[in-house]
């Protein structure tokens, strides 16, 4: 983890830097150049869910016989927003877009074992891997409070850690993307300084080979996207921003 591009004043500081121009259709390609774990990550309704439709989307138009995983793991409805940007997907179809809904963190678990079986039944099936994305809409979320109730939180970790190698396998494995949102909170170092640190911190951070925190900025539905670990190496900007819409960033 990469502490001093993570401190909240950093951040402060580094959106003084020349933004780069990023069409969406340039990012797209150079996201997907080197598959690996990746997390986005940031403030509620900075549009983070809205990015990974956005994905599922552009595998769909460009390969309209893959699949995708996705897990909801938060209480608030997904449907109005699936439909706002997958609905112009003339491929798109309910057996492409596989949709999880996980209501505590043990049925999470449950789950992405259960993807890694799944997976390999459709390549086996197949011939070849058959699912273009994986996305966990949050990875943390259940997690955290399931911590709020057991102060021994040894097995909780236990849990994630195994969460986390399991899509790590799969990706490996098949060479699927596994995208995970992710929210923060701000932490006080022992200097007294704030710190912004991602839910699950160091834990995550392990797995993880790219990760993007989407901040707001002064201007209304602008959104400023800062990349705080690349060591996948992809040929993304440090810094860059877009316009979030009704039908995803612009």
């Amino acid at each position: 983890m990469n502490d001093e591009i993570r401190d909240y004043h950093d951040f402060k500081k580094n959106s003084k830097e020349i933004i780069s121009f990023l069409n969406w259709s340039d990012f797209v390609p150079k996201f997907f150049q080197n598959p690996s774990i990746s997390m986005i990550w940031g403030d509620v309704g900075v549009g983070k869910s809205t990015f990974a439709t956005q994905l599922s989307h552009e595998i769909l138009k460009q390969k309209a016989d893959l699949k995708i995983f996705y897990l909801y793991t938060k209480f608030s409805p997904i449907d109005q927003l699936l439909r706002r940007i997958l609905e112009d997907n003339l491929d798109f179809s309910d057996s492409n877009f596989l949709l999880w809904h996980s209501p505590s963190f043990y049925r999470q678990k449950e789950i992405v074992l259960e993807w890694s079986l799944q997976i390999q039944q459709l390549f086996e099936s197949f011939k070849q891997n058959k699912v273009g994305l994986i996305i966990v809409d949050e990875i943390a979320s259940l997690y955290l409070l399931e911590l709020g109730k057991d102060l021994k939180n040894t097995r909780m970790n236990q849990d994630l850690v195994l969460i986390l190698a399991t899509l790590k396998k799969i990706q490996t494995e098949y060479h699927i993307p596994v995208v995970l949102l992710n929210t923060f909170s701000v932490k006080q170092n022992e200097k007294q300084i704030s710190q912004v640190i991602p839910h699950g911190g160091k834990i995550i951070d392990y797995w993880t080979s790219f990760e993007v925190k989407i901040d707001r900025t002064p201007q209304i539905s602008r959104m400023k996207f800062f990349v705080t670990k690349n060591d996948s190496n992809l040929p993304i900007p440090k810094v860059w921003s877009w316009m979030l819409t009704d039908k995803g960033f612009k």
